[in-house]
């Protein structure tokens, strides 16, 4: 699966044109695979209606959801899912994300694609990653406190013998395990043919640096924790080549082959949880000192606009907080409406999305743990 890079985030706010078409529904990875086709159809349907009840004449609607309706006719497509699926389309764009979590069924039409279903992607409060590692399988899992999705990545090799390819890998280089309690004492042993253990840890770290390229590129320096799960030996030697910066000093030990994708997030969690605890108490200390200085905000038409100008340094956002209204970067113009009007735009999704993509640790909270009880409230770098 694709990981969904915040450029990727910041190209969707900055998409040029006067109407966006925003879709999201469920999607499944087996079983009745082809309910998210049927899904899929009905929400097209309503894309059009909301479309055409805002002036737009039936062939131009008919243009923008063409490749919508294509996907729902694609049954290939249907068979290579993971748990959500959100669609952009305009006049002139169409993207698709296959997603790590499920969500309910929504069709926005507006000046401005709807993207706070894509924000658990990018929040401070809880994403991190497991890189399970062994010389037969790669797996890159992205987790929270209590799900994680498998989420490997093109760009990594899944096996040693690929990232070298070997024909016939096996006979130019073998590893045998030897049992704890072997009488010869080794939990491990590799054998070259002729060139011994040195050419074997070569080739080993050569695929670790393809692996490490792979990784970083997906993350994107997304600031999200990665925890290494695998053999010491193996972890050991990943170090080595990491360039990663937020990867965790601690490991999840053991044959990551053997243990699922839940088996690793619990494994991880009890890593990672001094990481964001030390990390959200810090934040919040930090915009206690910026309130003599100054520097907070939270009053949410002046959040978004220090978003936009990527001032923010910390943003925190009341989960499921919703204030109604427009954003006009262009001449810098807020306006908050008490009640839903057509066109709005929720401006607590514009303030995170705007944080987000100007590097803004930002963090999705109950309402009672946002500085204030805001909706958001941003500590701000100058």
């Amino acid at each position: 699966m694709r990981l969904l890079a915040r450029l990727e985030l910041k190209n969707l706010i900055d998409r040029p044109g006067d109407v966006g078409v925003s879709i999201y529904l469920p999607t499944q990875r087996t079983g009745d695979v082809e309910q998210g086709a049927i899904r899929l159809r009905n929400l097209v349907r309503q894309a059009s209606d909301k479309l055409e009840a805002a002036g737009m004449r039936s062939p131009e609607v008919a243009r923008i959801l063409e490749p919508a309706r294509a996907l729902v006719e694609d049954p290939l497509f249907w068979h290579k899912q993971a748990d959500g699926l959100a669609l952009f389309l305009s006049k002139d764009q169409f993207v698709y994300y296959r997603l790590p979590y499920t969500f309910a069924e929504r069709v926005v039409v507006s000046s401005l694609f709807h993207v706070s279903p894509l924000i658990p992607l990018f929040s401070a409060s809880g994403m991190y990653y497991v890189l399970a590692l062994s010389q037969n399988h790669v797996r890159l899992i992205q987790c929270t406190r209590d799900a994680a999705w498998e989420v490997t990545p093109d760009s990594v090799p899944e096996r040693l013998a690929d990232a070298l390819q070997y024909d016939d890998f096996s006979k130019e280089l073998q590893f045998r395990s030897a049992p704890a309690a072997s009488p010869a004492g080794k939990s491990a042993m590799y054998h070259g043919h002729g060139e011994g253990k040195d050419v074997a840890k070569d080739n080993i770290l050569r695929f670790l640096r393809v692996v490490d390229s792979g990784i970083k590129e997906a993350l994107n320096n997304a600031g999200a924790p990665l925890v290494l799960a695998g053999v010491e030996y193996m972890r050991a030697l990943y170090r080595e080549v990491n360039s990663y910066p937020h990867l965790v000093e601690d490991g999840v030990e053991g044959n990551a082959d053997e243990l699922s994708a839940a088996d690793l997030q619990r494994a991880a969690w009890g890593k990672v949880e001094p990481y964001f605890t030390r990390a959200h108490d810090m934040a919040v200390r930090r915009y206690g000192e910026g309130i003599p200085l100054g520097l907070t905000r939270n009053v949410v038409d002046q959040v978004v606009l220090a978003a936009a100008d990527g001032r923010v340094s910390v943003l925190f956002a009341s989960m499921g907080a919703q204030v109604w209204g427009r954003f006009s970067p262009e001449d810098r113009r807020v306006e908050v409406h008490r009640e839903y009007r057509q066109g709005d735009e929720d401006l607590v999704d514009v303030a995170v999305v705007r944080a987000l993509v100007t590097g803004a640790d930002t963090y999705v909270l109950p309402a009672e743990k946002v500085p204030g009880g805001a909706a958001v409230a941003a500590l701000l770098r100058y």
